[in-house]
C-alpha cells in the first residue's frame, strides 16, 4: 500500500536481508479454516511426498467424456489475507509448483493445456491469466515444475479490480477423460518483486532519516490513522502514522522516518508507503507494572521510574486490582504494586480505553480484579513525567475476572450459499449473473455490526461456509435448476415464478444434500459443532423465512417453526437474500430479537408496546404514536417519532428518553433525561443506520435486574437456550 511519498534516503544503521514482499503464502499441504469456512475448495484431496504436502485435484469431468474442469479454489480471504489482496502492481507474480499426471492417451490434437489461472475480485468480476503449466502432451511424473505468472495484463472483465483480489482459481483441460488425469499444486504464493532491506525496529527509533522496518501488526486504529507493528519474536514495536491502516495479523514492511510524539516523547513512524508481507501472529508479552514501558531504546525514552528493556509499542498484557476509572469510561488505572504511580491521585498504571467508542467499553468496577491486554504505551502525567500507559484496542482486551456472567459470547454459524454456477450464462454464480451482491462481503458487514452494535457481545464467527451449485427444493419437491432459475427472474414480471415454501426439514436433515456430507446441519447442532445457521439465495428461487426456529421445541422467532427432536437444542436459521442489502439483514435480526423479547417479557401485543408500560421491555421500545411525549426507543418499524410503517425519516420532533437506555440501564433515571430527537439521530431514513441505532440502545449490561431478567438482552436473543425465560 504506497502512502504519501516523502523524499528521502534510506538509511540502514544495520544492512539486514534483501526480501520481496509476500503478499500470500500458503502451502496447500492442508485445510486452511480461521473461523471464516475452508479456504480451499474444489478439490479432491490432501496428500504429501518427501518434498511436502500438495493438493490434489482429480481432473475426468463429471460426464467421463473429458473437457474442461475446476478447481481447486483457493479464497484468500478466508485463509486471512483480508479484506482482500492488492495485485495491481506491475511486478506482482503468482508463484507455485505443480505437476501432472495423464492416463488413457490424449485426445486433444492440440495438446493439453493442463493448468489456467483466473483471479476474481470483491464483486465477483474475474480475469484470467491464461495458460500458466503446459501445454505438456507428455509431461514427466513425478517431476514439480514451478510456475510463474504476471498478473498484469490478463483477459477478462474489463472492470476487474486487481487491487481486491479474494479469489485465486485453478481450471484447465483434460481431453482424454478417462479417469486417470489429476493435477497436484503445492507451495502457492504471491509475490511483489520489490526489494526490501528492514532494519531492526530498535535501530529505527535510533535514526534520523528514512527508514525501513519488518513486523507484524499487532493494533490497527483506522480512525486515528494508526498502527502498531512488531517485531514477531517480540524484540521491539513502535506506532506508525499512515492514512493507509492494514489490519491486526498484517505482516507488513513499513517505510518511514522516526520522530518522537512532541507531547508524550514516544516514538513513531511517519509512514511514507507500507507493503504487505503475509500474514503473522505476535503473542503479548507479559509483564508487572513495574516492568512496564522499560527503559531507554534509541531515541525512544525511559517512562518514569522505568526498568528492564523498552516495551513501548509493544502487545502486553498484566492483571491487577482497578483502583480508579473515569465516569465515562475513556480510562481506567490498575494496579498490581503499590509503589507504582500513574502520575496522578492513584496507585497503578492507566488502562487507555478512549480508542474504544464509548458504547462499546466494558464496564468497569473499582475494586475488582482484572487481565487487560494491549500497546505499551507512554503519557505526560500531571507531575510532568512520563507515565506507563496500556492502550487497549478493543472491549475483549478488558477481562473483568470478577465479573458477573456478561462475557462475550461466540456464536458458531454454518453459511450456507446457494448460489450455482449457471452454464448458460458464463458458468457465472448466480448473484454475479444479475449484479447482486456478493454474499461473503454481506456475512462479514453483517456480523461486524452485530458485534459492534453489542458493545462487542455478540461475536458471531463463521465456523464453516458451504457454495452450493443447486438451488434448494420447495416443500412439494421443485427444485430451481440453475439456468432456469435466471430465466423465471428474468420474467417473473410477465411469468408467475414457483410458490411456496422451503423444506427445511430437508435442508437441515437429508444427507442427500452435499451441504449435509459429511454431517448435517442438525447432527452438527447435536455435536454442538455450530450454534446457528445462515441460508442464501436469490429471490423467488426458494422460500426463506427472514428468521426461523428447528429443534426439539422451536418458537416463533418471525417464521416457521421445524420439529428436529435430534438436534438436541433449539437453533435459529436466518434466511438472506443476495439481492439485498446489510440493511435487510439487520432487519430481520431486530424482528427476531422482537420476537424472542415479547416471549420473555410476555406482552398483550406481540409487536407493539402497552402505554402504561407493564415492563421493561414495554417501557424500551415505546414511541410517540403510541403515547405522545413517551417515546423510548421505539420498534424496527417505528422509530420514536414515526408516524407509520417505515417511517425512518420522520423530521418531527419528539420527546424521548433513548440517551437513559443508552447511558444508564439498569439505573434509569426516567423523564430527566427526555431530549428533542428526530430522524437525524438514526440517520435520517437510512434503514440500515436506524437498525444499528435501535440495536446500539438495546440493553446489554452485566447482571440481573430487580424484575428476574437478564441485565443484557442480547443473551435472549442470541444465546436463548441457556436462559429458562427465552427457551
Amino acid at each position: 500500500m504506497r502512502c504519501a511519498a516523502v523524499l528521502g534516503v534510506l538509511f540502514l544503521l544495520v544492512a539486514g536481508p534483501v526480501l520481496a514482499g509476500v503478499l500470500v503464502d500458503i502451502p496447500l499441504d492442508q485445510q486452511v479454516n480461521i473461523g471464516l469456512g475452508d479456504a480451499i475448495t474444489n478439490h479432491t484431496t490432501f496428500g504429501s511426498d518427501p518434498g511436502g504436502g500438495y493438493v490434489r485435484r482429480d481432473l475426468t469431468p463429471d460426464n467421463g467424456a473429458g473437457g474442461w474442469y475446476f478447481g481447486p479454489t483457493i479464497d484468500v480471504i478466508k485463509a486471512g489475507y483480508g479484506p482482500y489482496v492488492d495485485m495491481s502492481g506491475d511486478d506482482v507474480i503468482i508463484e507455485y509448483t505443480a505437476r501432472y499426471f495423464q492416463g488413457g492417451g490424449n485426445t486433444n490434437p492440440y495438446a493439453d493445456a493442463p493448468i489456467f489461472i483466473q483471479l476474481m475480485d470483491s464483486e465477483g468480476r474475474g480475469r484470467s491469466l491464461g495458460i500458466s503449466y503446459g501445454p505438456q502432451p507428455n509431461p514427466t511424473y513425478p517431476e514439480w515444475i514451478t510456475c510463474q505468472n504476471t498478473v498484469v495484463p490478463g483477459e477478462g472483465d474489463p472492470s476487474f479490480d486487481p487491487t481486491k483480489v479474494v479469489r485465486i482459481e485453478f481450471f484447465g483441460t483434460d481431453w482424454a477423460g478417462t479417469g486417470d488425469d489429476f493435477i497436484e499444486i503445492r507451495n502457492l504464493r504471491v509475490l511483489d518483486s520489490v526489494t526490501h532491506n528492514p532494519i531492526p525496529i530498535a535501530h529505527a527509533k535510533a535514526s534520523q532519516g528514512l527508514v525501513e522496518i519488518a513486523g507484524v501488526v499487532c493494533a490497527s486504529f483506522p480512525q486515528f490513522s494508526s498502527f502498531y507493528v512488531e517485531e514477531p519474536q517480540r524484540t521491539s514495536g513502535v506506532l506508525v502514522i499512515s492514512d493507509n491502516v492494514p489490519g491486526v495479523g498484517s505482516a507488513v514492511f513499513v517505510q518511514g522516518i522516526p520522530s518522537g510524539d512532541p507531547y508524550t516523547g514516544e516514538m513513531r513512524i511517519e509512514c511514507t508507503a507500507w507493503f504487505r508481507n503475509g500474514t503473522g501472529e505476535v503473542e503479548p508479552l507479559c509483564v508487572t507494572s513495574r516492568a512496564l514501558g522499560g527503559g531507554a531504546q534509541g531515541r525512544q525514552d525511559a517512562v518514569f521510574g522505568g526498568v528492564g528493556l523498552c516495551n513501548v509499542g509493544m502487545l502486553v498484557r498484566m492483571a491487577g486490582i482497578v483502583t480508579s476509572a473515569s465516569e465515562d469510561l475513556s480510562w481506567a488505572c490498575i494496579s498490581d504494586d503499590p509503589g507504582v504511580s500513574c502520575g496522578g491521585p492513584t496507585d497503578g498504571v492507566v488502562v487507555d480505553l478512549s480508542f474504544i467508542p464509548f458504547w462499546q467499553r466494558p464496564t468497569i468496577a473499582v475494586g475488582r480484579r482484572a487481565i487487560v491486554t494491549g500497546i505499551s504505551r507512554v503519557r505526560l502525567g500531571d507531575d510532568g513525567e512520563r507515565h506507563r500507559t496500556i492502550l487497549l484496542r478493543s472491549a475483549s482486551d478488558f477481562v473483568d475476572l470478577d465479573r458477573p456472567g456478561n462475557e462475550p459470547k461466540t456464536i458458531r454459524v454454518a453459511v450456507v450459499n446457494f448460489d450455482p454456477h449457471c452454464p448458460g450464462y458464463g458458468n457465472r454464480r448466480t448473484h454475479d449473473v444479475f449484479g447482486w451482491n456478493d454474499p461473503m462481503t454481506l456475512t462479514f458487514d453483517y456480523v461486524a455490526d452485530l458485534l459492534e452494535c453489542s458493545g462487542e457481545w455478540a461475536n458471531y464467527r463463521i465456523d464453516s461456509w458451504f457454495d452450493a451449485d443447486y438451488h434448494p427444493h420447495f416443500r412439494d419437491g421443485f427444485q430451481y435448476s440453475p439456468d432456469d432459475y435466471v430465466y423465471a427472474w428474468t420474467n417473473h414480471e410477465t411469468e408467475p415464478m414457483h410458490e411456496g415454501q422451503a423444506d427445511y426439514v430437508r435442508l437441515l436433515t437429508d444427507p442427500s444434500y452435499p451441504h449435509n456430507q459429511p454431517t448435517t446441519l442438525a447432527d452438527r447442532i447435536a455435536n454442538d459443532e455450530i450454534d446457528e445457521v445462515f441460508f442464501f439465495d436469490g429471490p423467488g428461487a426458494v422460500g426463506f423465512w427472514e428468521a426461523s426456529m428447528a429443534g426439539p421445541s422451536p418458537f416463533f422467532v418471525n417464521g416457521g417453526t421445524y420439529q428436529i427432536p435430534e438436534a438436541g437444542r433449539n437453533f435459529v436459521i436466518m434466511g438472506f437474500n443476495y439481492e439485498r442489502g446489510v440493511d435487510c439483514m439487520l432487519e430481520d435480526f431486530c424482528h427476531r430479537t422482537e420476537c424472542v423479547m415479547s416471549r420473555v417479557y410476555p406482552s398483550p401485543n406481540w409487536w407493539f408496546p402497552t402505554y402504561p408500560p407493564i415492563h421493561n421491555w414495554d417501557a424500551f421500545r415505546m414511541f410517540d404514536v403510541i403515547e405522545p411525549d413517551k417515546a423510548a426507543c421505539g420498534i424496527c418499524h417505528y422509530a420514536p417519532n414515526s408516524e407509520s410503517d417505515y417511517d425512518w425519516g420522520n423530521p418531527r420532533y419528539v420527546w424521548s428518553t433513548c440517551d437513559d437506555w443508552l447511558y444508564n440501564w439498569p439505573n434509569l433515571a426516567g423523564e430527566i433525561t427526555r431530549r428533542w430527537v428526530n430522524c437525524e439521530e438514526w440517520g435520517n431514513g437510512d434503514m440500515r443506520l436506524h437498525h444499528i441505532w435501535w440495536l446500539e440502545h438495546l440493553p446489554k449490561a452485566q447482571g440481573i435486574n430487580p424484575d428476574s431478567r437478564q441485565n443484557n438482552w442480547w443473551k435472549y436473543t442470541c444465546d436463548f437456550n441457556n436462559y429458562p425465560e427465552s427457551r
